[in-house]
Formats: C-alpha cells, sequence, structure tokens
C-alpha cells in the first residue's frame, strides 16, 4: 500500500530546501555579486586569485541547487504530460482550456471535462509513485473553494479527498454543479478506462501506480 504522507525524511528533506530558499539562497546570492566586482578589483594584488576561487565557488553554491530545482520541476511537467496525454481520448476525455490545471511544484494535474462528464487527477507521490485517478460524476460528493484552493470530496476511502491550486477553482465549483444535473452515458466507466492504461503507464514510465477501490 502506497504511504501518501510524508515521511520524517522526507519533511526534514523539505525543510531543508525551504530554508535554502528562504535564507541561504538570497544571503549567497548577496555574497556572489559583491564577490564578482571584488574579483576583478586589481588592487587585490595577489589575493585577486583567492576572490576568484572564492566567488566561483559562491556561484556553485547558487546555481546547482537552483539548476536542480529547474530540472526537478521539467521532469515532473514531463511526466504530467506523458500521463495526461495518454489518458485524454476524444470519447472519455479532453477537457477545455480552462478547465485543466497543471502544478508542476506541487506534481499534481486535475481536469475536468465538460461534455463527458468525466474527471481526471494525477499526483506524483514521490519518485516512481503516482496517483492516475478516473471519476465520473457519480465518484465524487461534494466539493468546495477556499481562495484559489479547489477541494473535491471524493467515494474513495484511499483517497477521500484531492485538491489543486487553481485561479479557475470559483468557475470549476459552479460548473460541477451544473454537470450534476447532467445525464452522462458514457461506453463505459472512466475508471474503468483509465485502468486499462494503468499497467502500459507503469511499464514504459517505470512507476507504480496504485489501484484504488
Amino acid at each position: 500500500m502506497v504511504k501518501r504522507t510524508k515521511s520524517v525524511k522526507e519533511v526534514f528533506f523539505f525543510l531543508v530546501k525551504l530554508a535554502y530558499g528562504l535564507l541561504a539562497l538570497p544571503f549567497l546570492l548577496f555574497v556572489a555579486v559583491i564577490y564578482t566586482f571584488m574579483s576583478f578589483d586589481s588592487g587585490l594584488g595577489s589575493q585577486q586569485n583567492n576572490a576568484i576561487i572564492f566567488t566561483s565557488i559562491v556561484w556553485a553554491a547558487v546555481l546547482i541547487p537552483v539548476g536542480v530545482f529547474f530540472l526537478s520541476a521539467f521532469n515532473k511537467r514531463r511526466l504530467l504530460r506523458v500521463i495526461t496525454n495518454d489518458i485524454k481520448s476524444s470519447d472519455f476525455f479532453m477537457p477545455e482550456q480552462g478547465y485543466e490545471m497543471y502544478h508542476e511544484g506541487d506534481g499534481k494535474y486535475l481536469g475536468i471535462d465538460i461534455k463527458r462528464g468525466t474527471i481526471l487527477y494525477v499526483h506524483r507521490i514521490r519518485k516512481g509513485e503516482v496517483d492516475v485517478i478516473g471519476l465520473d460524476m457519480n465518484d465524487w460528493t461534494n466539493r468546495e473553494v477556499e481562495g484559489k484552493m479547489f477541494r473535491l470530496y471524493t467515494k474513495l476511502p484511499e483517497l477521500p479527498r484531492i485538491e489543486i491550486a487553481t485561479p479557475w477553482g470559483q468557475r470549476w465549483f459552479d460548473t460541477l454543479g451544473s454537470m450534476e444535473f447532467k445525464q452522462y452515458q458514457p461506453a463505459m466507466p472512466f475508471s474503468e478506462y483509465v485502468d486499462i492504461h494503468r499497467e502500459q503507464l507503469e511499464r514504459e514510465n517505470n512507476l507504480v501506480i496504485p489501484r484504488l477501490a
């Protein structure tokens, strides 16, 4: 069974990254800029080489973590795109513009197909573990908006609530309210359609996608 809550180790590394981004990075960037100008000062004499070496080390401490961050965000976005593109179909799920949201920072995607009455939720829990959830209109119980946070309450005991930050939260809330009064007749339940793609996604992307009841 996949553990969706963060482990102590994951929380620790998250706090370290947060502290680096909020405290260490601005300080190192300030030091790097100052020493960059100093390293071009010929008045330093024999100390100029030391200043250049120190400046290079500080810039490395700035650029390497930033590069790792952007690479991680790129990989998360690529994974979300691969999964959603595989699931999208003109018969089952093809959301219009303004009804899907990619949130690479959290490794999340949520899309609502207002014509077919289907909802797709993807969440990169951690490296190698991803939730891919297909919902029909009768698979959720409630919805709410709090600021920019949109929440959908499901009938899945393992995942009773899904949420994502989006500027379209109120629109989604209102649209789902209207969709409750429509009758959708898909060829098969959307969750079954997603299940058909699950094994291929796991095999081709080296993933574990939990089976939810």
